[in-house]
């Protein structure tokens, strides 16, 4: 099937869809929505822009347990909140435990007894064990399904015990671990598999990450990605193993902290729910704390002109190149906190690296500098004498161009290293977000600027 022909089937089911449910009718609904796939179902309830939930909760609750999973943040924020406890319950149980303890983690607190008391008794105490670990920790994210076997144990002795596993458990094939000399192993099962009755499976394990149950979640997936593990180990206070954590569990943490990061980036708190399903109350309480933080933080602007208030009166053309001048360090400053807190977050910079960024960027601020200061120097040179009044063109034109340069590579660098400052105190780098860094250069930028103009002219 062609692309356009796909397109324009979805677009045509998201319309019968949209139209059935203005209809309310439900059965029709219910049909159609069955005859797709679990992704098709998601991708639906995805693209809705109203009756999110009443599509969710129409579906089986064995369907709605893969379907919450492939579901967007967005459509998750809103339609989990709005489903009765029953309606939890039920899905729940299809879920492997630590999926529906993360499912559970994103309800309110006083609603988890309610939704626990209407599971099965073995459902309900591995859920509960897994809640005594932080939502955002290894613990809270660590899947009970492993097996610790003997590690001199041959292959069809562990085959044998995984096979047992899955009959009592019921749950899919588990991890093969155990405990060596070297840390924590992992027995691949492709591997165990493929190997032949003599061999000690032993021979063939990996050895894998470990994290403490209270590892935040941020950070086991920066070590996972870098160490490119598939699998990692996690252990209580005791160093036993309690739980193991699949590469693939992280993408919601992935999705959830990049959005995090592009909100703070812009100088807002992130939003718990979708733009246009967000109340308007909560979107003004999200941006304006941050908006009156920052234009508190501008008022110093004022202060910093009044101290040259003399500077001005004496050459009126100065004041014209103030926005110039302090944009370039605004710009400068947001363009290398922007490029230092992604390196962050794909691994390729911690904050032990600090004087290797300082001496890139220190290099980067003067070539950035010199070259913006050159095209400062041609327009201010420009400047018709009637405007510039007494003041020397070319004088005025190298002042300019030194302040451009200077507050180029100052921007530059703070807007490096605020983000390295911010995580080595345990405050995410994404807070050194564009606004925090313009607001602190056009200060300090201002400062420098009169200050370089006072040195050459008056």
């Amino acid at each position: 099937m062609h692309a356009p022909d796909f397109l324009f089937m979805r677009e045509e089911l998201l319309h019968k869809v949209d139209g059935l449910l203005r209809q309310k009718n439900d059965n029709d609904l219910r049909k159609i929505l069955l005859r797709e796939d679990n992704r098709e179902m998601a991708d639906i309830i995805d693209a809705l822009s109203h009756g999110k939930r009443k599509t969710f909760a129409l579906l089986p609750p064995e369907v709605q347990a893969d379907v919450i999973l492939l579901l967007s943040e967005a459509s998750i924020r809103s339609v989990l909140p709005r489903l009765p406890d029953a309606v939890v319950a039920r899905f729940l149980h299809f879920l492997d435990e630590d999926e529906a303890t993360d499912i559970l983690q994103r309800l309110p607190v006083k609603r988890h007894a309610s939704i626990l008391e209407k599971m099965r008794e073995d459902r309900r105490r591995s859920i509960e064990k897994l809640l005594l670990y932080g939502p955002e920790t290894a613990g809270g994210l660590m899947d009970l399904n492993f097996l610790e076997v003997n590690p001199q144990a041959k292959g069809p002795a562990i085959l044998n015990a995984m096979q047992e596993y899955v009959r009592t458990h019921h749950k899919k094939i588990p991890v093969a671990l155990f405990a060596g000399k070297d840390g924590i192993q992992w027995i691949p099962s492709r591997a165990l598999m493929s190997c032949n009755g003599d061999t000690i499976p032993a021979r063939i394990a990996r050895p894998i990450p470990v994290f403490h149950h209270a590892t935040d979640q941020e950070q086991v997936l920066e070590t996972m990605q870098r160490e490119g593990a598939d699998v990692a180990g996690v252990v209580d206070d005791h160093q036993k193993i309690v739980g193991i954590i699949h590469l693939s569990d992280l993408l919601r943490v992935a999705e959830a902290e990049a959005s995090e990061d592009v909100y703070r980036l812009g100088g807002m708190d992130p939003l718990s729910a979708s733009y246009l399903e967000s109340k308007f109350t909560t979107i003004w309480r999200k941006r304006v704390v941050w908006l009156s933080v920052l234009f508190i933080a501008e008022l110093f602007t004022f202060t910093a002109l009044a101290r040259f208030e003399s500077s001005i009166a004496a050459v009126t053309a100065l004041a014209l190149f103030v926005p110039l001048t302090i944009s370039t360090g605004g710009n400068s400053g947001s363009q290398a906190a922007t490029l230092i807190t992604r390196a962050m977050a794909l691994g390729d910079v911690s904050p032990r690296d600090w004087f290797k960024v300082v001496r890139r960027e220190l290099l980067m601020g003067v070539a950035l500098g010199l070259t913006l200061g050159a095209v400062a120097f041609v327009r201010a040179s420009l400047t018709p004498q009637s405007v510039l009044g007494s003041a020397n063109r070319w004088m005025l034109g190298l002042v300019i161009a030194q302040s451009v340069a200077a507050i180029c590579l100052w921007g530059t660098l703070v807007g490096s290293m605020l983000p390295l400052v911010f995580k080595r105190f345990g405050i995410d780098p994404g807070y050194a977000s564009s606004p925090f860094v313009a607001t602190f250069v056009d200060v300090t930028g201002i400062v420098i600027y009169f200050s370089i103009a006072n040195a050459f002219i008056l």
